[in-house]
């Protein structure tokens, strides 16, 4: 199977029509996320694969070129050693930017091996002209592992740290609450009862109403359980409005004390940038209602919580994604080795 193999650097070279021609009303892939994505990773060069048939684009491959990684990990010494290396010699990713899903759009059988064997060997050959030191492909599903058209070099890690999701299935908010258990609705009127009584309200904006402030608090989250910021957040804050978003504040008179970021595409909702003044009681809780109350009230379809706390988040009808899987490979023996490494010390 030949393909035509084309290289772009931004979404704005091929356009919304062509570039929405593929993914069609898949979440998170949509020229509108794209070009969100760019203005937020501007540290990051994006790469994008086309792949066409007779004229026809017919899969697609999104990576951005990393020297930085959030890596998963407890320890900050090993974090820092990778982002070292990272410096030096780029991560070459293939996702979609601030969305945890991925970045491969593939045709259906029998067009869709050939299409991953094409990709995956284009951009082996990019690594060398960009000088990367792993090639990774995550948020992959277990069937997409189980495809042939992985080079036999990679890894294939399944099972890493999984994201959180919970489908809409309410009219209303009401009728979420009648199907939690009588504990957690007790719970949760006992959340909304204490933040009220402290003075506490939960408010919704357009935008990020104060970043500098919102940036802070996040950065307490992350600091309490010893996680780095991601160093786009702040710009994924000041440019929200180039989406779907709503920002929702906890507010004590004119003091911003908690909030976090809702970014939405094509029906989808995820949540990131959760802020707490960590002497504030039952905040954390108090945002997660209003997050599943708007996404119920505005007809989302999905509403994505990210990794941990798991038992919390299944209590509140959240379900595991099937997307914590990764294939990764790297042009040297010994970082194929380093890289195994990490990832085995990521998975504890």
């Amino acid at each position: 199977m030949s393909f035509d193999v084309q290289v772009f650097h931004s979404v704005e070279e091929l356009g919304p029509e062509a570039w929405d021609r593929l993914g069609k009303e898949r979440p998170f892939a949509s020229y509108r996320w794209y070009r969100f994505g760019e203005t937020v990773l501007a540290d990051d060069k994006p790469v994008y694969l086309l792949l066409s048939l007779a004229g026809e684009p017919v899969a697609r491959a999104t990576f951005w070129l990393q020297r930085q990684e959030i890596l998963p990990i407890s320890s900050q010494a090993m974090r820092s050693v990778v982002n070292s290396l990272l410096r030096f010699w780029p991560l070459m990713a293939c996702r979609s930017p601030l969305s945890s899903s991925s970045g491969l759009v593939l045709p259906h059988s029998p067009l869709r091996d050939a299409a991953l064997e094409t990709i995956v060997c284009y951009a082996q050959k990019l690594m060398l002209e960009y000088r990367s030191s792993f090639l990774l492909f995550d948020y992959l599903d277990p069937q997409e592992m189980e495809w042939s058209g992985w080079s036999d070099g990679f890894v294939l890690v399944p099972n890493l740290h999984p994201g959180t999701c919970l489908t809409i299935r309410w009219a209303s908010f009401d009728g979420y609450l009648s199907g939690l258990g009588k504990k957690r609705r007790y719970n949760l009127r006992r959340d909304c009862r204490l933040v009220a009584d402290a003075g506490i309200e939960i408010k919704r904006y357009r935008y990020v109403s104060d970043v500098e402030r919102a940036v802070a608090l996040h950065k307490n989250v992350n600091a309490r359980h010893g996680s780095p910021t991601a160093p786009w957040m702040k710009r994924a804050m000041d440019h929200a409005g180039m989406v779907d978003s709503i920002w929702l504040a906890a507010e004590k008179g004119k003091d911003l004390v908690g909030g976090e970021l809702m970014l939405g595409d094509r029906g989808s909702w995820i949540v990131i940038g959760l802020g707490l003044d960590h002497r504030i009681k039952n905040a954390y809780f108090t945002l997660g209602y209003e997050d599943i109350r708007f996404a119920i009230e505005h007809g989302a379809q999905l509403l994505r919580w990210g990794t941990g706390a798991y038992d919390v988040k299944r209590r509140l009808g959240f379900e595991l994604e099937d997307n914590g899987n990764l294939a990764f490979g790297s042009r040297w023996p010994f970082l194929q080795t380093f890289g195994q490494w990490v990832v085995e010390k990521s998975l504890y």
